[in-house]
């Protein structure tokens, strides 16, 4: 490596002739090496502030009693005006098998205002002091996107699901930039870690987050490279006016797609379907926006120069994002456009034929398969799982799927992941749609070019070749010659950024 770029690959002999007296050789003994890693789509300024909740996960809290419990603890060092946070309950594998309430949390928490958010992080249960906060009671209605739950009685358990999270939020006091940028450095640091090198960030909503992010870039402190989604509802008229569009930066931050969400997550039952849930023939999830907004808004994103994408899980929100990405690009027609849809879920013939004649990108993530696997399988029939997260299906079609976790919404451990594409086993070890495995190869270009692919750099990193930047991690198995099921027990010995050593065991 000579400077932040890799100089030569080879045997010993043809790279040991460009070794100087200052140059640093290490004896890798073996050990495999392979690109940096890419998670495409995760939300590193959430995954920094959960690291400072309460860890909710199923496994670090699998009982309501010990969920209970944790936020009767934190009670005990909570500051005055301060919320307690806690993130990453699955309402299907708590020992109760259902989203607590705010009688649950009320037991614990007394005035203090509480906010438990779900592992999908499309819904979260308050306790009564943050709806009383919100203004929230028996008339409150939903708002557009959104739902507040109500028990029999009409009154609020606590539950919000999607924008009906928004309502309380507002309430919670704002966090400072200092705050904003120790999260992105928490993030990254664990990133570097497991051996992740760029990272998608999935959501800018504010001036703050975007200081942040541009403030530690130019202190050189920005821990991993970052392809930043920009949030339209909350940034797109600054950006047209100010000229910004996607690709503006340099090697370790750039202005990405200009994003929508249109609907909730497939474990959460608010993914939007043309089909209801079982045993809910009401529910068919939640749209979070209409056809016409959509539409204009990805037509006024295309007009910009913006790569587009959204977030769509239901077969409902992944044919009107389609529909808005043909009405926008054929508006306003793109030269390799790379536009993606962010998760792409639950999947149609009609879907997958229209995505190819528009050249989309998917960006799943296989580590839905094993952490929130188990409750797709109780959600969907056979036939809908056939084609969920279709990564074999998108291969055979000449599609490049983009590897991601969406952390903290699944663990960001990449070898957790990679296993879930190859085996497509749940964390009940349940198959889910085994006809849609991929190879190890195809898992880690998935994680590695395609990633950069999606953000136009394939000719920047994503692979080890002479030019490319020196983003490179050393493991301690061959992921090649490794069982699938052992995938996981991969660990990273390593982690080289930009030709500096970031992180090693």
């Amino acid at each position: 490596m000579f400077g932040d770029r890799i100089l030569a690959i080879g045997d010993d002999e043809t790279v040991r002739q460009f070794a100087g007296p200052e140059t640093r050789v290490v004896d890798l003994d073996g050990k495999t090496v392979l690109p940096g890693l890419n998670d495409n789509h995760c939300h590193p300024l959430n995954y920094g502030f959960a690291l400072g909740w309460i860890d909710a996960s199923p496994a670090a809290t699998p009982t309501l009693e010990g969920l209970k419990q944790k936020f009767a603890e934190a009670t005990k060092t909570v500051k005055a005006g301060e919320w307690i946070r806690a993130r990453g309950y699955d309402d299907t594998r708590l020992d109760v098998h259902r989203h607590p309430t705010r009688a649950d949390l009320d037991e614990v928490t007394g005035d203090i205002p509480a906010m438990l958010t779900r592992t999908c992080g499309h819904m979260s249960v308050v306790n009564s002091a943050a709806l009383r906060l919100a203004g929230i009671d028996s008339s409150t209605s939903d708002p557009e996107g959104g739902r507040v739950v109500r028990d029999k009685a009409g009154e609020p358990t606590g539950l919000l699901q999607e924008t009906a999270q928004n309502l309380v939020r507002a309430h919670i006091p704002k966090t400072t930039l200092e705050d904003t940028k120790n999260a992105l450095i928490r993030a990254g640091n664990k990133f570097l870690e497991m051996g992740i090198t760029s990272v998608g960030e999935a959501a800018i909503r504010s001036s703050q987050e975007m200081r942040a992010y541009q403030e530690l870039n130019v202190a050189g402190e920005l821990p991993v490279r970052t392809y930043l989604m920009m949030i339209i509802d909350n940034t797109l008229n600054a950006m047209e006016e100010l000229g910004v569009r996607t690709g503006m930066g340099d090697d370790w931050l750039k202005i990405g797609p200009a994003k929508l969400l249109q609907d909730g997550s497939g474990g959460g039952r608010t993914a939007a379907m043309t089909v209801p849930y079982p045993d809910e023939p009401d529910n068919f999830g939640i749209q979070v926006y209409s056809q016409e907004y959509l539409d204009e808004s990805f037509t006024r994103a295309a007009a910009a120069g913006f790569q587009g994408c959204a977030h769509a899980i239901g077969d409902q929100a992944i044919d009107m994002i389609i529909t808005a990405f043909e009405r926008a690009l054929t508006a306003h027609p793109q030269q390799d456009h790379r536009w993606r849809i962010e998760h792409c879920g639950m999947m149609r013939q009609d879907l997958l034929q229209r995505m190819k004649q528009l050249e989309l990108i998917p960006v799943p993530q296989p580590s839905f398969i094993y952490y929130l696997g188990d409750s797709y399988l109780e959600n969907f029939s056979e036939d809908w799982l056939a084609l969920s997260y279709p990564m074999r299906t998108w291969l055979d079609m000449g599609f490049k799927p983009v590897g991601s976790s969406d952390a903290p919404v699944t663990p960001a451990e990449p070898w957790y992941n990679i296993r879930a594409a190859v085996t497509r086993l749940t964390r009940d070890d349940q198959e889910m749609a085994p006809d849609q495995r991929v190879s190890i190869d195809d898992a880690l270009r998935m994680f590695t070019i395609n990633g950069a692919y999606a953000s136009f750099e394939e000719h920047n990193k994503g692979i080890i070749r002479e030019g490319m930047l020196a983003d490179i991690i050393v493991v301690d198995q061959d992921p090649y010659t490794t069982h699938p099921e052992s995938l996981h027990t991969i660990n990273n010995l390593m982690t080289i950024s930009g030709g500096r050593i970031a992180w090693e065991a």
